[in-house]
């Protein structure tokens, strides 16, 4: 009997699952052809053979009575026992329970919801508590906007900065106890309809107002402050109030708001809206793309961000009012969304990645709602077939994007898992599981990095494994490729920065990734993870400091683990999510980021996001002729020296169209690095090449007047000084940029500009100074000749430190040869010799050489070449690091080293023998 009834009724079904495995991909999304599910077709997809409790449903659909069985569907998952829906994206979001129920919808963090507060006809002050934003932004900029919460033609209109009484302050209350009361540095309100490309920063007043259907109508108009909160430190309380009034009562709602403007100049039309409202609406949400809106609006709306939050609530209070509001959106969703038109099959608005993250919120929610009063029989069989639809849909999906298909089977592989009602769940999750096990073959290189070339999406994908291989273990799913995927969890631990946090790089901001490696490394029982990832309260500490990954293109230098370590990241990454940054550098010193990449902001066409993401003026390289560079051109890691005593890294690419360019950097343990550029034009014309450097938004940098060097001034702790060769050949100055350490969140920073016009091969030599304190001004760079060379070929800088220090530094670009620059001659590559004050020798690293003469007098000596060595002078100790050194005191075989006044002789840590002739000492040879 039960054969003969599925074979009636589920044969429609049967083809659709089918053509599930052939779906095919079509820019960023596919079409499915599951089409909309009847109610025959959908009840022919249970299993009832083998799944209890589904006797009352099957005897309904038997009798064809659709209604019913609808009713004993709902009462079967009411009283289902609890199954493990796997959990939300997101648990929290400012303002979901207020205002989602209202439709009001904020994409990212850049707007945070606060408070509101209510304005009458009579001019009067109104206060709202805004800690949290002012905590927040202590230190730097709070901004905050002021929108209306009911749509009506009611305007409120508030005092602006502009006004002569009355005007907003913010009063905090710090720790101390003592009271700081600001007034906005700006303030403007922005219109939509005619006047969209009006500014009215001038206006002693700021409009709100919101009325009509849609999120927005002519008539919307929203306002903005901003307070400077430099120097603020240790927030107690703080109230943001302003004086105003209304044509009628009229609430306004108060968000913190992350992106700096400037008044003079915002508009609506270049203003990147973040949140939108449909209160009163009858129409609800609008889940296509509204005029105006930032493109990812649609993507994050449809991904039902809010229903963790709204479903929590119901769960923790249970009051049906957040339960209804989530079902309601659910199936407004379903009405106005799934399957909309013929562009996007049922089960997959607008993309897959979308539609992944909805499936797992759907997912979870359900298991919430499934009890609650508010759903009725034909909801919960709305609900149920969309999430079939989407099932279907991420099954047969295919994406070239790593994290799309990864999130896609986590989403199928906890829906096959919640669901085994469905006879589609046991292929669901084969699917998923044999998809998941393999795919870290393709979404990774040979040596281990992450193929999207971003900080962020690489954290998420590792953080997302974690939570997959949990699962996939707590329900007896086997994982086959752990070995991948702690190599990968490497890759992703030297990005690290020694606080924890990423270096950011492509379509990212910074995160602390430390939770990721410890719950990774206790996962796989790695030791060096848990260590990084609980910033060495527990695990191992890593053996290695440098890391070099030749397929992903990328090496790291760093002096060690701990927060106040040094750090720089090199690289020629491409791939999804990147940045035309080719070459570009990260560095950080004294337990800051010191040179930064200034992020992404939004995905939208604001001006700041086409900078910050699309040109590579706007990353730590060389820009040729104002073009950015192309992100997937040929480069490579040329060379690769990890000393203890210093890093090499030196590589180069085609990604500017007019000029080939090759970047060397040398960096020693105390966070000096000597960058040396080298670029080839294509043509014999003249180009302009623009070197940047960026800061944090607060490192207020300068410029000196004669060696052009950049320092920054923080208000306290670590700054850099950026020191050119070459000062009177480079046009320098100290231009504005952006800075966005999250999506949605951006801030004016400056940053230090070189330009050179030139035609045929130019260099570019720059010194990077670190300090745990005040930046060294005073230094000063001061080209050696090389004989007839020109820079192109082999450069020599004699550098003078404010402390009355000195360094010598020489880099062939050309054959080894032996050459001569000030008092030093020299037959290797790269030669580094830093004097003290009182102008001894204090340690020098060399790399491919043999032969170092000072004033005519030998400092070292080898029979033969010498890939790497460093030697440090400690009074009568010296200590001699290089990879591959091995004692020796045999005079004919070893490395003379001029120390007329040692004692003792210590090699890569430890002491051994040595012997003498005059000046020079023999403790190692190279190999």
């Amino acid at each position: 009997m039960r054969t003969s009834l599925r074979a009636t009724v589920v044969a429609a079904a049967t083809a659709l699952m089918v053509l599930a495995g052939t779906l095919g991909a079509r820019d960023g999304s596919t079409t499915s052809t599951a089409g909309n599910l009847s109610d025959a077709e959908f009840f022919g997809l249970l299993d009832y053979d083998g799944v209890a409790g589904l006797n009352g449903v099957e005897a309904a659909v038997r009798a064809g009575d659709y209604a019913a069985a609808k009713r004993e569907l709902l009462a079967y998952y009411r009283a289902r026992p609890a199954n493990d829906a796997g959990k939300f994206t997101h648990n929290d979001w400012p303002g979901v329970l207020e205002l989602t129920p209202d439709h009001i919808w904020t994409l990212g963090s850049g707007e945070v919801y606060r408070t509101t507060v209510r304005f009458g006809a009579q001019e009067s002050a109104v206060s709202a508590d805004v800690t949290a934003a002012a905590t927040a932004a202590a230190g730097g900029t709070a901004g905050f906007l002021l929108m209306a919460r009911i749509k009506e033609p009611v305007t409120v209109s508030i005092n602006s900065r502009e006004k002569a009484s009355g005007k907003p302050t913010l009063r905090l209350t710090l720790d101390d106890g003592s009271v700081r009361t600001l007034n906005p540095t700006a303030d403007t309100y922005i219109k939509a309809g005619a006047d969209a490309g009006t500014a009215y920063g001038g206006k002693d007043s700021l409009q709100v107002r919101d009325q009509g259907a849609g999120p927005f109508t002519a008539e919307t108009r929203k306002a903005y402050l901003q307070f400077n909160l430099s120097g603020v430190a240790g927030v107690r309380s703080a109230a943001l109030s302003l004086t105003g009034r209304a044509g009628a009562a009229k609430d306004v709602m108060v968000f913190s708001n992350s992106e700096a403007f400037v008044e003079s100049t915002r508009t609506w039309n270049n203003t990147v809206q973040n949140t939108y409202s449909w209160q009163g609406d009858p129409g609800g949400f609008d889940w296509l793309l509204p005029a105006g809106a930032d493109k990812e609006y649609r993507y994050q709306l449809a991904r039902f961000y809010f229903a963790g939050p709204l479903a929590r609530a119901y769960q923790k209070t249970g009051d049906d009012k957040y339960a209804d509001a989530l079902i309601g959106t659910l199936t407004d969703f379903i009405a106005d969304a799934d399957g909309y038109g013929t562009e996007y099959g049922a089960g997959s608005y607008p993309r897959s990645l979308d539609t992944a993250r909805r499936l797992e919120n759907w997912t979870a929610a359900y298991e919430i709602l499934r009890t609650s009063p508010s759903l009725d029989a034909e909801e919960n069989v709305q609900i149920l077939k969309t999430m079939y639809r989407s099932g279907l849909h991420l099954q047969g999906n295919v994406h070239d994007s790593p994290n799309w298909m990864q999130t896609q089977k986590l989403a199928l592989l906890r829906a096959s898992v919640y669901l085994p009602e469905f006879t589609a769940a046991a292929g669901w999750r084969g699917n998923a599981a044999d998809f998941l096990a393999s795919q870290l073959n393709d979404s990774t290189y040979a040596d281990g990095g992450y193929r999207e070339a971003t900080s962020g999406y690489a954290r998420g994908y590792v953080s997302q494994y974690v939570d997959i291989v949990a699962f996939m273990k707590k329900h007896g799913i086997p994982f086959t490729a752990t070995e991948k995927l702690r190599k990968l969890g490497h890759f992703l631990m030297d990005q690290t920065l020694p606080n924890g946090y990423t270096a950011n790089y492509g379509d990212s901001g910074s995160d602390d990734q430390r939770s990721v490696l410890r719950r990774l490394g206790e996962l796989l029982g790695d030791q060096e993870l848990i260590y990084v990832g609980t910033s060495g309260k527990a695990g191992t500490q890593p053996a290695h400091l440098a890391a070099r990954y030749p397929d992903t293109r990328v090496a790291v230098s760093r002096s060690g683990w701990s927060a106040a370590d040094s750090y720089l990241r090199y690289n020629i990454d491409r791939g999804p999510h990147s940045h035309p940054d080719e070459l570009s550098l990260v560095t950080y010193k004294h337990g800051r980021e010191l040179l930064v990449d200034p992020g992404t902001y939004s995905y939208s066409s604001d001006p700041r996001s086409d900078w910050l993401r699309k040109s590579t003026e706007a990353h730590n390289t060389v820009e040729v002729d104002n073009l950015p560079q192309n992100s997937k051109a040929t480069g490579e890691i040329t060379h690769f020296v990890s000393n203890p005593a210093f890093d090499l890294i030196s590589g180069n690419t085609d990604a500017s169209a007019r000029a080939w360019h090759a970047r060397s950097v040398l960096t020693l343990r105390s966070g000096v690095s000597l960058v040396s550029d080298q670029l080839r034009p294509r043509d014999t014309a003249s180009h302009r090449y623009e070197q940047n450097w960026h800061f944090l938004p607060d490192a207020n940098p300068a410029q000196t007047a004669t060696s052009k060097a950049t320092v920054t001034k923080f208000a306290s702790g670590a700054n850099l000084t950026v020191v050119p060769a070459d000062p009177e050949k480079l046009t320098a100055s100290v231009p504005k940029g952006y800075y966005s350490p999250a999506f949605y969140h951006v801030s004016d920073a400056k940053y230090a500009s070189y330009v050179k016009q030139a035609a045929g091969k130019t260099t570019f030599d720059t010194l990077l100074l670190p300090s745990p304190a005040a930046a060294d001004s005073a230094v000063r760079i001061n080209r050696l000749p090389v004989g007839t060379l020109t820079p192109d070929l082999a450069t020599a800088l004699d550098i003078r430190f404010g402390d009355g220090g000195r360094g010598t530094y020489y880099k062939s670009w050309a054959s080894k040869a032996t050459r001569s620059f000030g008092s030093y001659s020299f037959n290797g590559k790269i030669l580094y010799v830093q004097d003290a004050p009182s102008g001894a020798v204090q340690s020098f690293v060399m790399y491919d050489g043999s032969t170092v003469r000072r004033g005519g007098k030998v400092l070292l000596t080898s029979p033969v070449a010498v890939n790497d060595v460093a030697v440090t002078y400690a009074g009568s100790t010296v200590r001699i690091d290089g990879r591959a050194l091995t004692a020796s005191t045999d005079p004919t075989k070893a490395i003379g080293i001029a120390a007329a006044n040692a004692t003792e002789v210590f090699l890569n840590g430890v002491r051994v023998d040595f012997s003498r002739d005059g000046d020079l000492v023999y403790a190692a040879t190279a190999s």
